[in-house]
């Protein structure tokens, strides 16, 4: 009986430990005020390299803006590295980005940092941020 009972906390164990690892882990909220309506949905795309920016996202959250024009997400348990964030408001819920006569009055997107290119798109290096062994906050003001 004894060896029973020890071989169930073994297991317990094992089965818990990757969990407590992965709890261990950082994690990054996103939230994003100021949206122009409470239409559609938000993407919230988080990318992981140079090489997969505005490419291939790391991972990814949608859902709808609240009623104070804001929307918040997180993605748990990142591994330490540099990050970046991409939100898209399709206003239209018509799966992409309207933007409008000469990119103006279309739908809403930002960029992790602040950044707010005049043309073109930014580098990765510009809207990274560092992740390390602490939770961390990304705020995007779309005003």
């Amino acid at each position: 009986m004894k060896k029973a009972s020890l071989a169930h906390v073994a297991l317990t164990l094992a089965l818990l430990f990757p969990a407590t690892l992965m709890a261990a882990l950082p994690v990054v909220t996103v939230q994003i005020i100021n949206f122009p309506s409470t239409n559609g949905t938000v993407e919230v795309s988080l990318f992981d390299s140079p090489e997969s920016f505005l490419v291939e996202p790391f991972l990814q959250r949608s859902g709808k803006v609240n009623e104070s024009h804001s929307f918040e997400t997180k993605f748990s348990a990142l591994p330490p590295g540099e990050y970046a964030v991409v939100i898209v408001h399709d206003a239209n819920d018509n799966g992409k980005l309207d933007s409008g006569f000469l990119d103006i009055g279309g739908e809403s997107y930002a960029y992790s940092n602040g950044v707010k290119p005049w043309f073109g798109r930014p580098d990765f290096d510009e809207v990274k941020f560092t992740v390390d062994e602490t939770d961390v906050v990304v705020e995007i003001d779309l005003d």
